[in-house]
């Protein structure tokens, strides 16, 4: 099976890849220890991806030729969203790669009520730097050719009604009154978007879930056990995905 990179779209040039990020190079060189005719595929997380071979090594830069492309894939018949109140870091960052894995196209983190962590103004771009490391990481481990846009953090009630103008919210939640999943997916039938608002530890308040609920969000229980956020988060994805391909 051929090792998979990630490149810039810059880094095509005709029917060459010149794979010079000194991070991938090292990989490539003394994790990977590739040579000269080894297979190897390259994604440029916009949706295309080539097949092809180590032409040449150096210590700058790893030279490969082009054997195949693969265009666009076809568009999701549904697009996911999620929208997830900011939890401990291990547990955020765990989440980031599940929904790279289940496919979702952005990732929203949220500052809610409830919320014990806080963004750090000055560690901010450093922290949303690192979920996009390890969403990129998880798009080619899994065979993504694209990879999700990962938003810096925004309070509640400012996503809430940004989301609702494209996509339709569903939202899992103990704070009010909640159908159960399987009745909420038939109301969700012919939506082109769907955003998952997933609380912080201790849900969302009744307050903001009635907020949700005047833009339109679907308030679903996920069974009689209280989850964590992280595992209410994957399960509402897998089952979204599940009844969106079949």
């Amino acid at each position: 099976m051929a090792a998979r990179i990630l490149i810039p779209p810059e880094a095509v040039a005709r029917d060459r890849i010149t794979v010079s990020d000194p991070a991938q190079v090292h990989h490539l060189l003394h994790v990977l220890r590739v040579r000269p005719g080894d297979p190897l595929e390259c994604f440029d997380g916009a949706g295309h991806s080539y097949v092809g071979r180590v032409l040449q090594r150096r210590r700058q830069a790893v030279m490969v030729a082009i054997e195949a492309r693969r265009g666009d894939e076809a568009p999701q018949a549904v697009r996911l969203i999620l929208a997830q109140a900011l939890i401990k870091p291990e547990r955020f960052a765990w989440v980031v790669q599940k929904a790279t894995e289940l496919g979702v196209e952005r990732l929203v983190p949220v500052a809610a009520a409830r919320t014990t962590i806080r963004p750090v103004s000055g560690r901010l771009e450093r922290q949303v730097e690192r979920w996009r490391r390890v969403s990129r990481e998880a798009a080619r481990q899994c065979g993504r050719r694209d990879v999700p846009q990962i938003e810096p953090p925004r309070p509640f009630d400012r996503v809430v009604p940004a989301l609702a103008q494209d996509a339709r919210l569903i939202m899992p939640t103990l704070a009010v009154p909640a159908v159960p999943l399987k009745e909420g997916l038939a109301d969700l039938r012919g939506a082109e978007v769907v955003a998952a608002l997933i609380g912080p530890e201790g849900d969302f308040t009744p307050e903001e879930a009635a907020l949700a609920q005047r833009h339109g969000a679907l308030a679903v229980s996920l069974g009689r056990l209280t989850l964590r956020s992280e595992t209410a988060a994957v399960a509402t994805l897998a089952i979204l995905r599940y009844a969106i391909d079949t």
